[in-house]
C-alpha cells in the first residue's frame, strides 16, 4: 500500500498545509504494440492492488472537497469537520472508483466489447465480494446475456 501523502491532490492546498510530494519514478508504459496483441485469454481474473492504485495515479479529475465538506455537514449529527477530512473521503472515493471501473472493465473484455455498460457493472458488483452492498442498488438493471 502507498503513503497517504502520495494520494493527497496538492492542487487543493487550501485545504491542506503543502508538504513536498515525495519524488517516483516515472512507470514504464506498454508499447502500442504490445497494447494491440492482448487477448481475452491474457486477461487476469482479479484486479490486483497495486494495479489500482496505479490507474488511480491516472486520474486528473478529482472529487470536490468543498461539496464533499457541504454533504458531511448537511446531517445534522456532525459538527465540526477537520480540513483533511474531505480531501481524505474524496480520494477514497477516487480509489472505490477506480476499482469498480476496473472490474468492470474485466466483465467488458470477457464479453469482447470495448464499451463498459449497466450490465457490465452489474456483472462486476453481483461477482465481487467487496461490492456485495451494492447489489441492491442494481437489481433494476438488466444482467449480462450470455
Amino acid at each position: 500500500m502507498s503513503n497517504l501523502q502520495d494520494l493527497i491532490n496538492h492542487d487543493d492546498d487550501e485545504y491542506l498545509p503543502s508538504p513536498s510530494p515525495p519524488q517516483q519514478p516515472e512507470p514504464q508504459h506498454a508499447s502500442s504494440s504490445e497494447l494491440k496483441t492482448s487477448t481475452t485469454e491474457d486477461l487476469p481474473d482479479s484486479v490486483t492492488q497495486e494495479h489500482i492504485l496505479t490507474s488511480f495515479e491516472k486520474i486528473k479529475t478529482h472529487f470536490p472537497a468543498a461539496r464533499i465538506k457541504k454533504i458531511m455537514q448537511s446531517d445534522e449529527e456532525i459538527g465540526k469537520v477537520a480540513q483533511a477530512t474531505p480531501v481524505i473521503v474524496g480520494r477514497a472515493l477516487e480509489i472505490f472508483m477506480a476499482k469498480l471501473v476496473e472490474v468492470s472493465l474485466l466483465e467488458a473484455k470477457k464479453q469482447g466489447v470495448k464499451r463498459i455498460t449497466a450490465s457490465h457493472v452489474k456483472s462486476a458488483i453481483e461477482n465481487t465480494e467487496q461490492f456485495d452492498f451494492l447489489v441492491e442498488a442494481v437489481e433494476k438493471y438488466p444482467s449480462l446475456r450470455n
